[in-house]
């Protein structure tokens, strides 16, 4: 399978991945993004949601943090933090 090429106009510069490529563009040559297509915006959104570690879109409004007190929520850390402690210690004295 061939390799596709990404190469500057301005520097002949080539790149491997489209990511260097716009950045390069971006960064060296002052070129602006394109627009994304309604069709590649709704795509990326798609990926947004995936890397929210596969929560449900909205868990935070139905876990109710949007209306914690700051000091709710430092208690709800403090509880979440001592339990991955307590976990990690149990996988720790499992393997050793």
């Amino acid at each position: 399978m061939p390799k596709t090429t990404f190469k500057c106009k301005k520097c002949d510069k080539t790149f491997t991945r489209p990511g260097p490529f716009a950045w390069h563009m971006q960064s060296m040559h002052g070129a602006k993004k394109k627009k994304a297509t309604a069709k590649k915006a709704k795509r990326r959104g798609k990926r947004q949601t995936m890397k929210r570690a596969g929560r449900p879109k909205g868990s935070t409004s139905r876990l109710g943090l949007k209306t914690m007190s700051l000091e709710q929520l430092m208690q709800l850390i403090d509880v979440a933090r001592h339990e991955a402690r307590s976990r990690l210690a149990e996988i720790g004295a499992s393997i050793g």
